[in-house]
């Protein structure tokens, strides 16, 4: 059917309307701390944090709580989130061109928003809570003062979290709409710079593994003065930030440009990303390195399991090819959200390595002193001391891999500072054992785990259930099973590998802890030996848990219920710390004459106290607080005001 000409007219101008309305003017939002005033950032959009990208800016307000927060733009509240943790108390507004913008770690609500929510949360009987009011409900003008900064929910400090989300709810780096108050002429630094390898074949100054160099700074110039030698296909990833005007605060990198012999070869833009791409940050960064060191490398290159909309590649996705004997030069553009730009410049020298020779390096490419072997990819690395013959000469003795029930012998890849380096591909088996110059090592190897399927592991001690999204990658699972200090360690795998989601593992303890049975959780052992709660459920003598994240577990009994110290009770405030040292608090509960009384908390702090219904009633009578932590011990404190 044709279109007349009133109905086609008709249509451009609906396209014209739906177009003009989503695009956002530069003065669509007004800043919403102290608007039209010289302002300051503790972090910037997609700043990377530890498990995430930061969604929004994080906007200074002086140290203290009670700055006013101002409404962005004209719109309606449309969700109120109440947490302990993360956002603390936050306002969601909805825009008319269809954004929303996102207030969080505020202190309180203007009046009108305050008193709506404490009547829910009464209602409720709980702190937590989340309501979506009708659209009529708050209708808030652009620039209207609506509540306080503050430090609620997973705040490091007094400050506006604040997010700029599309129509799909897709936060946007606000900065792109050009805030006046916030001034930046600093370009972002360089601190470090490293070379991986990407293949079994590839070297790094004759060495397989990953490398890190200095660099030298003339102004927002960086140039590595080595000239590297290199063969084969590596990655270069780059430890960088950025800086503004007037503040000590380190920021994420906005964008990052790679070109290779004048070629552009890869880069990213981190103006927009969505929350389901959140976890992602352990590819878009090398995981292993924050976890080893605590600084954090962009990779340079897109890795396995990498699905960031963020990059513009070639075919080789940022991973560079050097196969002759040629000079080649990396140069990396780093920029800034306001157009502040630093550059950087490795040389490279195409070297084909000499396998017989026993050269020696500074920088020598073992990760761990604590054990000899890594694995890189679908690489092996084994360290085994060279020996010599009378004559000082090493003896290059090969190792014999078994693996799938058959033995395979190779000689070592290079010798490095008298060291034998071999190098096994997993992908041609996974080996349980090798011989070392006659000795056998036992290699705590125990499956390969492929990626995007669904797959369980079963072993004496534990059971080991992947879902379909659980990897980024192929996973050479290592376990071990220990007694130590008369309690049983269930290691999986290593820590410094990340997982995308969920795995649900299955404890099959031979031994128990002191301590009744119902009381017995899963705890994970952090690094400074200190247990953190993770639960579990109990079947049989068996016990189920979720985690996301790899390591050493542990079974504890908690039986010790919460300490309760008041702080302040009168008339006016009931104030009380509560902790909890080992499962942690679980609920809490305030009765004044067996009515309840709603008691705001900050898990920061272990404090709690009282949000009266009546701001104007006093506080008399009997009053009880219960507390439990997460295994069901309780302690009661009981008093008369």
């Amino acid at each position: 059917m044709k279109l007349n000409r009133l109905t086609l007219l008709l249509a451009l101008l609906l396209i014209s309307t739906v177009f003009v309305s989503t695009k956002l003017e530069d003065d669509y939002f007004v800043f919403p701390i102290n608007p039209g005033q010289r302002n300051y950032l503790s972090g910037n959009f997609c700043e990377l944090r530890s498990s995430h990208m930061h969604a929004g800016l994080d906007i200074k307000v002086g140290g203290v709580v009670g700055a006013p927060v101002h409404a962005a733009a004209a719109g309606y509240i449309s969700r109120i989130k109440i947490s302990w943790g993360g956002y603390g108390n936050a306002l969601y507004l909805q825009h008319p061109n269809g954004t929303t913008t996102v207030y969080a770690h505020m202190d309180e609500f203007n009046e009108q928003i305050a008193q709506y929510v404490r009547e829910a949360q009464y209602k409720m009987k709980s702190f937590d809570i989340e309501l979506f009011p009708d659209k009529a409900d708050f209708t808030i003008k652009r620039g209207e003062v609506i509540g306080k900064a503050g430090n609620s929910g997973s705040s490091g400090g007094p400050h506006l979290h604040f997010e700029i989300r599309d129509a799909n709810q897709v936060p946007m780096d606000p900065l792109q709409y050009n805030f006046s108050e916030i001034i930046d002429n600093v370009a972002p630094y360089v601190r470090k710079v490293a070379l991986v390898t990407l293949d079994k074949d590839a070297r790094i100054n004759g060495q397989f593994g990953r490398f890190e160099f200095p660099v030298q700074s003339n102004g927002n110039r960086y140039e590595v003065s080595e000239n590297i030698r290199v063969q084969g296909e590596v990655g270069v990833e780059i430890a960088a930030f950025d800086r503004a005007d007037g503040v000590r605060n380190v920021y994420g990198v906005t964008s990052t440009e790679m070109s290779f012999d004048g070629e552009p070869q890869f880069s990213y833009l981190t103006d927009k990303l969505a929350f389901s791409y959140a976890r992602n940050i352990h590819v878009f960064t090398n995981y292993e390195e924050r976890y080893r060191q605590d600084r954090t490398f962009y990779k340079l290159y897109v890795d396995e399991g990498n699905a960031l909309p963020l990059y513009k590649t070639t075919n080789s996705q940022g991973k560079l090819m050097i196969n002759d004997d040629k000079q080649h030069q990396v140069d990396i553009k780093l920029i800034d959200h306001y157009g502040n730009s630093s550059s950087l410049r490795i040389s490279m020298k195409g070297n084909k390595p000499e396998p017989e020779s026993n050269f020696k390096v500074q920088y020598f490419g073992k990760p761990y002193n604590d054990k000899n072997y890594h694995i890189r990819g679908n690489v092996l690395q084994l360290y085994v001391p060279v020996e010599k013959d009378p004559e000082g000469i090493y003896q290059r003795k090969l190792a014999k891999f078994f693996a799938s029930r058959m033995d395979y012998e190779a000689p070592p890849a290079y010798v490095v500072n008298d060291v034998a380096v071999y190098l096994w591909d997993l992908r041609q088996g996974t080996p349980d054992s090798v011989d070392l110059c006659g000795k056998t090592q036992k290699l705590p190897i125990k499956m390969k785990v492929p990626a995007y399927n669904a797959f369980s592991f079963y072993q004496p001690e534990m059971d080991v259930y992947f879902s379909k999204s659980s990897l980024f990658d192929t996973l050479y699972l290592t376990t071990h099973y220990k007694v130590e200090a008369d309690r049983e360690i269930f290691s999986i795998h290593e820590d410094h590998t990340p997982l995308k989601s969920s795995i649900n593992v299955k404890l099959k303890p031979r031994m128990m802890p002191p301590g009744p049975k119902q009381k017995m959780n899963v705890y994970k052992i952090s690094n400074s030996g200190d247990l953190g709660y993770e639960g579990g459920e109990w079947n049989g003598n068996t016990i189920s848990f979720d985690t996301r994240s790899f390591g050493d577990y542990v079974l504890a009994a908690d039986t010790i219920a919460p300490v309760i110290t008041p702080v302040n009770v009168n008339s006016r405030q009931i104030k009380f710390k509560i902790e909890d040292q080992m499962s942690g608090i679980k609920s809490y509960d305030v009765y004044v004459n067996d009515k309840w009384v709603l008691m705001k908390y900050d898990y920061k702090w272990n404090v709690i106290w009282s949000d009266p219904q009546d701001d104007k009633a006093e506080l008399k009578g009997d009053y009880k607080l219960v507390v439990k932590d997460n295994v069901g011990n309780e302690s009661v404190f009981e008093g008369k005001i």
